[in-house]
């Protein structure tokens, strides 16, 4: 950090909803803070050259355009796990300081995850829809237990970790892989995780490396039919090619937390063409982008970052 910069007098500027608690302490500890939920990215723009700290979600790109204007700027906190909402090169390049809070959100991550997962084998939301069109169906929704089961785990952060740690109570045989960590706890490689897994969830950052990683290919690599969860990002998943392989028989069925394209109303003619047949299927479950989205971790997030950013000296 900018041997200059210090929290008291510093100008800070938030962008998304977040708990009070954090402009609270922001402005105890000193700060001016602009809260401006509402604000786009366009007006962020027109004000960015004010501000020491900027705090986002994922509606404001911070790349080469607002980086070059913030000439106050030291740092970019991300209010959650995603980075790909900025330029990681560019701002390192431009001595701001990235960092997010990964610490906050991953158990509530975890915990849908595992809500998802226990959801597709037992068939939960498709028996509760059928129950209330007064269709009383049973053997067709006989479930499976997640008791000896193998769960492949691609990436081992802060969410993956927390998911394993729930998953340890349900006797399962957990296989985690993650390029850029080693020697932990379940750690396997992907020709292991191919081999054995019936289970396979994703998470990962968004990066040039990761996206569309998960394709055709990658579900033909699994010597069994697996259920197949992301609560990731989107666009680490080719989605036509997920219906692909349901529709062939290696995967059971699916549940995605996000999407390609996750402003629906913004689908294009060749996304729609995937997105009706993923809506019409009741072998996917789909959730909006919630995984993380709850009020304990709205909270946790707060205390991270203003922890976080105290440290900032």
């Amino acid at each position: 950090m900018n041997s200059e910069f210090r929290i008291p007098h510093s100008a800070l500027l938030i962008t998304d909803e977040v708990h009070p608690l954090l402009k609270e302490g922001l402005e105890k500890d000193g700060c001016t803070v602009d809260y401006r939920p509402d604000i786009n990215e366009e007006e962020v723009l027109e004000i960015i050259s004010r501000y020491n700290g900027l705090l986002i979600n994922s509606k404001v790109f911070v790349g080469k355009e607002i980086l070059d204007r913030a000439a106050q700027l030291k740092f970019v906190c991300r209010i959650g796990s995603g980075l790909d909402t900025i330029d990681l090169d560019y701002a390192k390049k431009k001595n701001v300081i990235v960092f997010n809070s990964p610490e906050g959100n991953r158990d509530a991550v975890a915990e849908h995850a595992l809500g998802l997962l226990l959801n597709l084998m037992n068939n939960i939301t498709v028996a509760n829809n059928q129950v209330k069109e007064k269709q009383w169906v049973r053997e067709a929704n006989r479930g499976n237990e997640l008791s000896g089961k193998t769960i492949g785990l691609i990436g081992y952060g802060n969410t993956a970790q927390a998911f394993a740690k729930i998953l340890k109570g349900f006797d399962v045989k957990i296989l985690a892989y993650d390029k850029y960590f080693n020697n932990f706890e379940n750690e396997s490689n992907l020709e292991t995780i191919f081999e054995q897994a019936t289970i396979l969830s994703i998470h990962l950052p968004l990066t040039v490396e990761t996206k569309n990683m998960i394709d055709y290919g990658f579900f033909s690599s699994f010597k069994k039919p697996i259920w197949f969860i992301n609560t990731s990002r989107g666009k680490i998943l080719r989605t036509a090619d997920l219906l692909l392989a349901l529709n062939e028989g290696k995967i059971i069925s699916a549940a995605l937390d996000v999407l390609e394209n996750e402003k629906l109303n913004s689908l294009t003619e060749d996304e729609n063409k995937i997105f009706e047949p993923l809506i019409s299927n009741n072998r996917i479950l789909l959730t909006p982008h919630i995984a993380g989205w709850t009020h304990e971790s709205k909270r946790k997030i707060a205390e991270v970052l203003l922890e976080k950013i105290r440290a900032l000296r």
